[in-house]
């Protein structure tokens, strides 16, 4: 599916989010959720600032938007996250009722771009 000038202006977003994720010390990790009226809520990764594993930006956004604008939010809403999902944001996702994901970067660049440190995920 090709992605849309809208689409794009949303990857751009969570790029930006990851940036920011970063330069907080956290891993470079972004999300946003819009809905269909193209209202969004935005999250970054609080890995190692809240020491807290499951800190990953796609989960941080989904519980937010859930605990901020409840349910029907999330069902048909469109997450955009600046690297694909791992698999427990993937299982949040699926949960949360959100339809479409779109990511910036897939597992398999993320995987070419850093080194694995022994006993440490993203």
């Amino acid at each position: 599916m090709a992605l849309g000038s809208t689409d794009e202006r949303h990857l751009l977003r969570t790029i930006e989010l990851a940036a920011s994720a970063r330069a907080a010390g956290n891993h470079p990790f972004g999300s946003l959720i819009v809905d269909e009226a193209g209202e969004t809520i935005e999250a970054e990764n609080t890995v190692v600032t809240l020491r807290d594993v499951t800190g990953h930006a796609e989960l941080n956004v989904v519980r937010a938007a859930g605990i901020e604008l409840g349910d029907a939010f999330l069902h048909g809403a469109t997450l955009y996250t600046s690297t694909e999902p791992c698999a427990m944001c993937a299982g949040a996702i699926y949960w949360s009722g959100i339809g479409r994901v779109v990511f910036a970067l897939s597992e398999e660049g993320l995987a070419g771009m850093v080194e694995e440190e022994e006993g440490v995920r993203p």
